[in-house]
């Protein structure tokens, strides 16, 4: 009589579930604040984590608990208004929250660090009401993008991020 081998269940996959650290023990990421234009009370906040999930948590926090990503190395939040879709300042004359994280900006420290300040820019030219079809509106987005990223790569290189 020959038997068969018996058959060995299929490995299950796991999931990875992203947990969040209880409020008191975690420890929200390094802010700064940036201007896009000078002379000007807006600004833009960025926040600096040590890695994707510290971010992640950090946006959490700020925001939805029950928000999820499983791979950002950078995000921007501007507002607009429900009813009109205008642009809207949060108290304090903050224009967008940047979230950036060390971790991510070792790896790619200009094009994330460009990337989300594009973002920021043009959270301010819809302020301003900047029509990007002619120079004028261009430019506004275009000062604002360069006066950003060197306000926030002078910050992070004081603060050993791209060591």
């Amino acid at each position: 009589m020959i038997r068969c081998p018996k058959k060995k269940p299929a490995r299950r996959q796991r999931q990875r579930v992203d947990r969040l650290a209880p409020p008191n023990k975690s420890m929200p990421g390094r802010k700064f604040r940036v201007y896009p234009e000078p002379g000007r009370p807006h600004v833009v906040e960025v926040h600096v984590a040590r890695n994707s999930r510290h971010m992640r948590e950090d946006i959490r926090r700020l925001y939805d608990p029950k928000w999820s990503c499983t791979r950002t190395e950078g995000m921007l939040a501007s507002w607009r208004s429900k009813i009109d879709r205008r642009p809207v300042i949060r108290p304090g004359q903050v224009v967008a929250r940047m979230f950036l994280n060390v971790q991510a900006l070792r790896r790619r420290p200009g094009e994330i660090v460009s990337h989300e300040c594009t973002h920021a820019g043009m959270a301010w030219a819809r302020l301003r009401r900047a029509n990007l079809r002619f120079m004028e509106g261009e430019e506004v987005l275009c000062y604002a993008v360069g006066r950003m990223v060197e306000q926030v790569n002078r910050c992070l290189y004081t603060m050993g991020a791209f060591r």
